[in-house]
């Protein structure tokens, strides 16, 4: 009896523990499309009202082929066979921004396409998107240098910009990097530092996973 109750309490436990990680990817997920394209549209500077109305139209539709490619692809993403290595998911993500007027130079060293599971090359990818969306939003710089070597018995991936940077006391982390930067990278057990300085000294984010 007690064997039994042992096993209901470990299946409640595992049960309760996926359904909040479920919960907090689907907030991530919310906070990366949805959210971040409303605030875009928000931040709309004054000028033409036409001009305005065009932009939020062409927010507008992007963020829609971005969430329908989500949940058709969603599925397929998980899967190990066939999955694209990490160089160009992140390929894909650079021509991504690129649509949004970010431009970025990717440096990928030699990897072997094996060397990362596919949970943590999204966990990656999407990591890096929020970095290169900060860059967009916060820095005053349309350029970005995305990095990927081998270190420290895993991948690290560097996004750094020479933007306006700033005071990591003055701006504590809110959801953006707490959640979509630092807490999904551990949840694969790799880490996040994100580093700014004023007066132009841009931000780099570094990203880690262990192989």
């Amino acid at each position: 009896m007690l064997t039994g109750l042992g096993t209901r309490l470990a299946l409640a436990y595992g049960t309760r523990n996926g359904r909040l990680a479920e919960r907090a990817q689907q907030h991530r997920r919310l906070h990366d499309t949805v959210l971040q394209t409303l605030e875009a549209m928000a931040l709309s500077g004054p000028g033409d009202p036409g001009e305005r109305l065009a932009e939020i139209q062409r927010l507008a539709r992007a963020q829609a082929v971005e969430i329908r490619q989500t949940i058709e692809t969603a599925a397929s993403e998980r899967a190990e066979a066939g999955a694209r290595p990490l160089g160009e998911k992140l390929a894909a993500l650079a021509a991504e921004m690129a649509r949004d007027g970010l431009r970025a130079q990717l440096v990928v060293a030699e990897l072997d396409d094996d060397t990362l599971s596919e949970v943590r090359q999204i966990a990656i990818r999407d990591a890096v998107r929020e970095a290169m969306r900060n860059t967009m939003k916060h820095s005053g710089t349309d350029r970005v240098v995305v990095r990927v070597e081998e270190r420290d018995g895993g991948i690290a991936v560097i996004t750094r910009d020479h933007g306006s940077g700033f005071s990591a006391a003055d701006h504590p982390a809110g959801f953006g990097i707490s959640e979509s930067i630092t807490a999904r990278l551990a949840e694969v057990g790799g880490t996040s530092l994100v580093e700014s300085g004023l007066a132009g000294g841009g931000t780099r984010v570094t990203l880690w996973v262990p192989f």
